[in-house]
């Protein structure tokens, strides 16, 4: 643990965000109301390839390499938020039509669309985007961190 620098606990920060985001999406498809198994296509298998990508960067930084490691590294900690940041954006198309029509239909249909289960579903979703929104800024904030801690 005294290994690891600033940069390399901000990219496990990232990491940690991510997961949490995809609990929230997990809890969102799993839970009752109007996201109730709708998943959205790849977002698994995008979420968790980036946080492999997270974790391996950090992984490697632990293995003393040369400048191979130090470019995979780099590549790694690049690319984990540009899969996040695909993930949302799949995300974010596959509840905008739902959202719209759970907080914003006429009086008539509000009465039966927005139920607590239907509005707990729709804040479940907006959390999980939230979550991933943080997680991606962290994980580009931590690209600008190196994973090499000082020697004194």
């Amino acid at each position: 643990m005294k290994k690891l620098s600033v940069g390399a606990w901000i990219t496990c920060i990232a990491a940690l965000l991510a997961v949490v985001a995809f609990i929230a999406y997990s809890a969102n498809i799993g839970g009752e109301g109007y996201y109730k198994d709708a998943s959205v296509n790849n977002f698994p298998l995008v979420i968790w390839g980036a946080v492999a990508c997270l974790i391996a960067a950090v992984a490697l930084y632990l293995f003393k390499g040369g400048k191979i490691v130090e470019i995979v590294t780099g590549v790694l900690r690049v690319a984990a938020p540009a899969l996040m940041a695909f993930g949302l954006m799949n995300l974010i198309a596959g509840r905008v039509d739902g959202l719209g029509y759970i907080y914003f239909s006429n009086a008539d249909v509000a009465k039966e669309v927005q139920t607590a289960a239907n509005l707990g579903s729709a804040q479940t979703a907006i959390w999980s985007m939230v979550l991933l929104g943080v997680a991606i800024l962290i994980a580009v904030i931590a690209a600008f961190f190196s994973l090499r801690k000082k020697e004194a």
